[in-house]
């Protein structure tokens, strides 16, 4: 029996259907400074099967034509889904 064939190999094209954001790049406003952003970047770690995501510092100036904002409710689904154990059930 070929395992392969139940047990595909996954791709970049699945990890885009499934989790859409990952490798995006999102600004997020300073609330103290309405004049200061920082980048959002949403990176998959391939060994946890998880979205990390790692923010620069602020910085002072315009954000970038086509960047999106990102969004509180997306930053609080990855975290939270990033407190998750990924451990089978015993």
């Amino acid at each position: 029996m070929n395992l392969n064939n139940l047990y595909p190999e996954r791709n970049y094209q699945d990890l885009k259907r499934l989790v859409p954001y990952a490798g995006e790049t999102f600004y997020e406003k300073s609330n103290s400074n309405p004049n200061q952003y920082r980048t959002v970047y949403m990176r998959f770690n391939a060994f946890t099967g998880k979205v990390t995501p790692m923010f620069s510092n602020y910085v002072t100036g315009e954000i970038p034509d086509g960047m999106k904002q990102l969004s509180p409710q997306l930053l609080s689904a990855v975290m939270r889904m990033n407190s998750t154990v990924a451990a089978p059930f015993h």
